[in-house]
């Protein structure tokens, strides 16, 4: 089968709002963006050994490979989450995408900045996939947006992440941070295409 026209793809290191995370501690985050309304996600967090990723609090019963119990569910950027914001330019409407290791999910659609925000529906859940190595974790996800996002358009974006590092405290990962504190739904933040 033959793979769509790539519309917009983009990989790239995420940095943290709060200074104390460790230098040793990478997060990175891809996106491609298919002319047919698909998109994957792929987010790496990469660790100088295998014992810093063990104070990532993530679910209970993590299994490598495809995550297929996944939950449509609220909440998930209260602990480590890997996320993705989609506009498009000129309007100020907004979706967030919000994947947790273990496949839950999350799609929200805003009509303006944190205002209105109500459940984007999806033709069928993402389909998420996790590995884990010695010292890296990398989550992949497949979503259709299609019956929803118009045709031909590329999106502004932003890749974002949040990592529970338990007692050492939650850490908020961008492709870049506005001024004064952590807000992914800032949209001057948002890469444009």
């Amino acid at each position: 089968m033959a793979r769509p026209a790539v519309m917009l793809l983009q990989a790239s290191r995420l940095v943290p709002f709060e200074r104390s995370v460790p230098q040793a501690l990478q997060v990175s985050g891809e996106l491609i963006w298919s002319r047919n309304g698909q998109l994957e996600l792929s987010f790496g967090v990469l660790a100088a050994a295998a014992s810093g990723l063990n104070e990532l609090v993530v679910p209970d019963g993590l299994i490598d490979g495809p995550q297929v119990a996944g939950q449509r569910r609220d909440e998930l950027w209260t602990t480590t989450c890997f996320e993705a914001f989609l506009a498009l330019p000129d309007q100020p409407g907004y979706w967030e995408i919000n994947l947790a290791p273990n496949g839950d999910w999350a799609l929200y659609r805003f009509e303006g900045y944190r205002s209105g925000q109500c459940q984007q529906p999806l033709q069928s859940p993402p389909e998420v996939t996790l590995r884990r190595w010695h010292h890296q974790l990398r989550l992949d996800a497949q979503l259709d947006l299609s019956p929803w996002w118009p045709d031909e358009r590329c999106p502004e974006l932003a890749l974002t992440t949040v990592l529970d590092r338990g007692a050492n405290g939650i850490s908020h990962w961008a492709l870049r941070h506005g001024d004064s504190r952590a807000d992914f739904h800032d949209r001057s933040t948002f890469l444009q295409a």
